[in-house]
């Protein structure tokens, strides 16, 4: 056991603790149960002992858990338990002194000192009804012990009384037969720690049986002490072993209730990291329906994508319809940007600048939640939202205008704080678009539509420190604020018709638009209406959050501004990543972050929480400490019972959930995920196996000593010897190879025997054997013996009834029937078979004189006893006579007997279930935790690339320049052509390209391209790196095999598009594809949302090289093709102007040479 500071030593599989973080909160599970750290075992075989529970800090004298915490909490929960436990033991001993005193009274005639033994049992009985009182007050709970003590000397010495006389009333059956009841009760349900239970068990057995010998000198043998102790030894055994288990189960079912609660907590928190992920993505209206179809829906239909097979999913990945998309009228678009950025950024380095951005778009995400708009991305030093969509609603024209109202605002307090002079230019229209998702890595939710376009063109053609709106929004703001008007802009909404054209040059017809110009007038916002008064003034100041990302390098990639969005062809029209600037960017969607835990503030707004800090509060929080635990157990189980009363039939015992109870019958060996712990079923049963081998290896000695060997004994003690080896071997085997996935034929062993009925049957023959060995050696020439041979026997078969309580896997009701079965033969051989030599003589003696006889604790010679005319030979008169009056006490002590060992298989079999269900429902959890926390990882995979997203959830930042790592943009530059919102409001259009962009994602997937790695895709172009994962590229022979497989993947794009256009009749789609390469910045930027995108020259010398390219061909810079060349053709194009870098010479793939290889 491995010990930490605070009590917090040892632990659980698959969880991990840190008690120097007292505030942390969480739990990891680990995926794989075989790598746990509790697994301290040797595999090669099963001698290294298992702890005895969860957390346990001593050995089985005292078991304790390793934390005064946990114990203490563990005792005050169960102590409802252990004060319920007692109370049925003294009920018990209540109910045993009214049969006594109702037996001693109906028997008077026959006993001598019946007077004393009925006074007895009456004190006994008042005295345990005072105590029973006395458990139901307040004050039970400080004298517990005390109680504990007083009543266990009580009952004991009540047992010693009885044998002070020469002729008892009590038979020795009859206070043997209450000796073991006394015994296990104090093993059992007497609250006492274990030390004093074997010191007061130990010194009454002693007591007891020096009293017996003395008034018996039968009893005075070797052979016969040596015996007794022997079945002392027994049952001492047999109740450390059931005061050992009790304790181990009930703590090791408190450690599972706490992990059940704990992973109840954890699942609520995995579960809303999942959707605050799938909410990063897409909004929650949008998100319900993608939540619908994931993937660990066992009997769900997987849509095959067009020309390709159905694969299987990665673990934890969400599957999307082949196309989800839906139109959505009265929606307001806002598009923002940043004036003077280009100034600003020139002067700064890329840590600087972007975490300046992240204050300004910090400031804009909290006005974003609070005005009612939705934010899409930022691009760059622009910022994109909507409104009205995916969530209608009345007033989106207003939400716009007042989100970039206070744009306007926050930006001169940006300009305050900072000392910079920057201002924004804001732009909204309203229409119609289309909404949804395309792809499927890296997917987003997206808008597309032609008022889209026109919300860009407002941004564009508006004024510093303005509002700029369409003539649409117009209609809906003109209650309720002042404009002034602004200049017509041109409608790019402008009707489309399909006309058939004939191309000359290759002699076919074509399907292409025809368009009609037409304008539309704009306005400025100048201020609300004085009619809305004060309501209207809602307060929008921003709230600032600071930026958590730092990034390296020079700022000069980051200095483009947003010119003309939704212009695909556009030379100029470029963003901040170099990029097309197009109204399609959609990024990283968060409308809903995650609350803080145990948050007790009323007012905190949880759509305002950075994600960096719920990744620093929730998945970088691995560790808990026992307060937590206790705090966990508190607050998570209302009802303190769920701690000794599963969900189970209080008369069958069987659990209400039948998968439950189907599970723990036929697969409870392999539930509980290799734990080294004595409460797992292997090394439960296998202690339960190797306590009763000891048993009946005791019993066999005992018999052997005692009774003479006969051969029906004998015969039958080498059968059971072997079953009672065959099965100790089955039960190290068990433990051997339950775990070894490896173990072929005795794995199948291992599933047959562990089932309910094969180990009901194993486990009551097994139980059994003690018990048959006795019954084995009955015969009525042994019975016949002078030597108390029959009163042997019943001791005897008194202990093998006990027996029964050291199987708790066993059904209570088998176990229990076996118990009374066995006491009923007891008594029928005692009331039926006659074992007299000298019936004549017997038949002169009247029950009086025999009962008299027979209850005589005294010698045969001692006795003489007169009753009417008849006086009673002085031989001895055998237990098994059919006229022995003592049958009727014998029923009595086995009623008894069968009914307190009843109670205790019933409190076992419940106490067992109870550990069981606790962990099957805390590994429950664990497992659906492990589902969410595996589908919030795939989807946290689709915003940040895998290889860095550990780093984001230990530090919440990333950033990295990177050396030549190749960039390309791949653009379909007649896609806005062949959209057409006529048809289908362009539905159709976009399903084909989410068919193209899937068609880009699966290329991925090739071996050939693991270096290769999406980016975004913006509109219909596709953005794509390689070089960027360090670890991939560093197994590469070639420096630069990263960027010939890049290009490789642009020519497997070409060959992508052409197979689509043949498949597609009249359709004609022309790739451009610009490729570059050189040092970039990688990093993550955002405070309600992450972003991961790339900056430099790099990325903006790419976006020229596809935007200045030429149709169906791979346009790249000299450098580029120089260091490609040997294994590349390319040829020479011209010189083409960059902005900000002048005139480039550029060139074009040929083709790759024949022979070109790189690995």
């Amino acid at each position: 056991m491995v010990k930490e500071n605070n009590g917090t030593s040892g632990k659980e599989p698959g969880v991990h603790y840190k008690p120097s973080d007292p505030e942390a909160v969480q739990v990891t599970v680990d995926s794989a149960p075989s790598s746990s750290p509790s697994r301290r075992y040797s595999q090669n075989g099963f001698l290294d002992l298992p702890i005895l529970f969860e957390r346990a800090g001593s050995w089985w004298p005292n078991p304790k858990f390793d934390s005064e915490i946990l114990e203490k909490e563990q005792w005050k929960n169960y102590f409802p338990q252990t004060r319920r436990r007692f109370q049925y033991a003294l009920f018990y001993i209540l109910a045993a002194c009214i049969a006594w005193t109702v037996y001693f009274g109906a028997t008077k005639q026959y006993a001598r000192h019946w007077p004393y033994f009925l006074a007895g049992t009456l004190v006994l009985l008042c005295l345990i009804g005072a105590i029973i009182g006395f458990t139901y007050t307040r004050h039970y709970k400080r004298f517990y012990l005390l109680s504990s003590v007083f009543v266990s000397v009580l009952i004991c010495g009540g047992i010693l009384l009885t044998l002070i006389y020469m002729e008892s009333d009590l038979s020795t059956i009859g206070a043997f037969t209450s000796t073991v009841e006394v015994l296990l009760m104090m093993y059992s349900v007497i609250p006492m720690p274990l030390y004093m239970t074997v010191m007061i068990g130990g010194i009454y057995s002693i007591l007891f049986e020096v009293l017996t010998a003395l008034q018996n000198h039968y009893m005075q043998g070797p052979l016969f002490i040596a015996g007794k102790v022997l079945l002392h030894l027994c049952i001492h055994l047999m109740g450390i072993h059931i005061f050992t288990m009790r304790q181990v189960r009930q703590r090791s079912t408190f450690w599972k209730i706490g992990q059940s609660t704990i992973a109840r907590k954890d699942l609520q928190v995995e579960k809303q990291i999942k959707e605050k992920m799938i909410h990063s993505l897409m909004p929650p209206k949008v998100a319900q329906e993608v939540m619908a179809s994931r993937a660990d829906k066992d009997d769900e239909d997987v849509p095959k994508k067009r020309g390709s097979k159905t694969k299987a999913l990665k673990k934890g990945e969400i599957i999307f319809r082949t196309f989800n998309m839906n139109r959505m009228e009265n929606v307001s678009i806002l598009f923002a940007d940043i004036v003077g950025f280009t100034k600003m950024s020139s002067n700064k380095t890329a840590e600087v600048l972007v975490g300046q951005l992240n204050d300004l778009f910090g400031r804009f995400d909290d006005l974003c939640a609070k005005s009612g708009c939705e934010k899409i991305s930022t691009l760059g030093d622009c910022y994109y939202c909507v409104s009205g969509c995916p969530e209608p609603r009345p007033d989106h024209a207003k939400c716009c205008v007042e989100m970039g109202l206070g744009m306007i605002e926050a930006i001169i307090k940006f300009d305050e704080d900072n000392n910079e002079q920057v201002d924004m230019r804001v732009g909204v229209h309203t229409g119609t678009v289309l909404c949804g998702i395309v792809g499927t890595r890296r997917f987003k939710f997206d808008v597309w539509s032609n008022d889209v376009l026109l919300a860009n063109i407002m941004e564009s053609s508006g004024q510093p420190g303005r509002v700029h709106i369409s003539e649409t929004s117009y209609h809906f703001l003109k209650d309720v604020y002042e404009v002034e008007e602004g200049e017509d802009v041109e409608d790019n909404r402008s009707e489309k018709k399909l006309v058939e054209a004939y191309d000359t040059k290759t002699s076919q017809y074509a399907v292409k638009h025809a368009t009609w110009d037409k304008m539309i007038k704009t306005y400025f916002i100048t201020g609300k209406k004085k009619k809305e008064g004060a309501e209207n003034d809602a307060d929008l100041s921003p709230k600032s959050e600071t930026a958590a990302v730092t990034m390296d390098g020079d700022a000069s990639g980051l200095a483009t501004e947003s010119d003309t969005l939704m212009n695909d062809t556009a030379p100029e029209g470029t963003d901040a990543n170099g990029g097309p600037t197009t109204a399609m960017l959609v990024s990283s969607h968060l409308n809903n972050s995650l609350a803080k835990l145990d948050e007790k503030d009323e007012d905190f707004d949880p759509t305002l929480e950075p994600i960096n800090k719920t990744w620093t509060k929730i998945r970088n929080i691995n560790y808990h400490t026992d307060m937590h635990i206790v705090k966990s157990i508190q607050e998570g189980v209302e009802n303190k019972e769920y701690f000794f009363r599963p969900p189970i039939n209080p008369c069958t015992l069987t659990f209400t959930e039948s998968n439950i109870e189907e599970n723990y019958r036929d697969h409870y060996m392999e539930d509980q995920h290799n734990q080294h712990t004595l409460s797992a079923p292997k090394y439960h049963s296998f202690l339960e196996i190797l306590v009763s081998f000891l048993v009946f290896a005791i019993v066999s000695i005992f018999c052997f000593v005692v009774f003479d060997r006969q051969l029906p004994w004998l015969i039958f003690f080498a059968v059971s010897f072997v079953l009672e080896i065959l099965n100790l071997i089955r039960g190290a085997l068990t433990i051997k190879y339950s775990e070894n996935k490896d173990g072929g034929a005795w794995l199948k062993m291992i599933h047959i025997t562990s089932g309910w009925y094969f180990r009901n049957f194993i486990g009551a023959l097994v139980a059994s054997l003690p018990l048959l060995g006795v019954f084995s050696n009955f015969s009525c020439f042994l019975m016949n013996s002078v030597d108390w041979n029959d009163r042997f026997f019943c001791f005897c078969i008194v202990v093998s009834l006990l027996h029964y309580t050291n199987f708790t896997t066993l059904s209570s009701w088998l176990k229990s029937l076996l118990v009374f079965l066995a006491s009923v033969v007891l008594i029928i051989l005692i009331a039926v078979v006659k074992c007299i030599d000298n019936v004549a003589d017997m038949t002169t003696t009247s029950p009086a004189n025999v009962t008299t006889l027979m209850y005589s604790n005294s010698s045969i010679q001692d006795i003489t006893v007169m009753s009417n005319d008849t006086v009673i030979d002085k031989e001895y008169i055998p237990l098994f006579s059919n006229v022995h009056i003592l049958q009727f006490e014998i029923i009595l002590d086995m009623l008894l007997l069968v009914v307190l060992i009843g109670f205790l298989n019933r409190e076992s079999e419940i106490s067992y279930r109870l550990n069981y269900h606790g962990d099957a429902q805390a590994w429950q959890y664990k497992q659906i935790m492990q589902e969410n926390k595996d589908q919030a990882d795939w989807l946290l995979h689709n915003i940040i690339p895998a290889h860095i997203s550990e780093v984001v959830r230990t530090t919440s930042k990333y950033s990295k320049n990177h050396k030549d790592v190749g960039v390309i943009f791949a653009a379909i530059v007649n896609f806005n052509e062949i959209y057409d919102e006529s048809f289908e409001g362009g539905r159709e259009f976009l399903r084909v390209l989410n068919e193209l962009v899937s068609d880009y994602e699966e290329l991925l997937d090739d071996i050939r391209f693991k270096d290769v790695e999406k980016i975004k895709t913006i509109s219909s172009t596709f953005m794509a790196a390689s070089g960027l994962n360090e670890t991939s590229r560093a197994q590469n022979k070639h420096p630069y095999a990263h960027l010939y497989s890049l290009m490789e993947f642009c020519t497997e794009l070409h060959k992508s598009i052409k197979r689509f256009n043949d498949s597609i009749f009249n359709f004609d789609f022309i790739l451009n594809i610009g490729y570059n390469y050189g040092e970039v910045t990688a990093g993550v930027i955002g405070t309600t949302k992450l972003l991961y995108d790339i900056w430099g020259d790099t990325v903006n010398i790419s976006s020229r090289m596809y935007s200045t390219g030429v149709p169906e061909r791979i346009q790249v810079p000299e450098a580029t093709a120089k260091l490609l060349g040997d294994q590349m053709e390319f040829v020479y194009r011209g010189e083409i102007s960059v902005k900000g870098k002048g005139m480039m010479k550029t060139f074009l793939l040929q083709n790759i040479k024949e022979g070109a290889h790189w690995e």
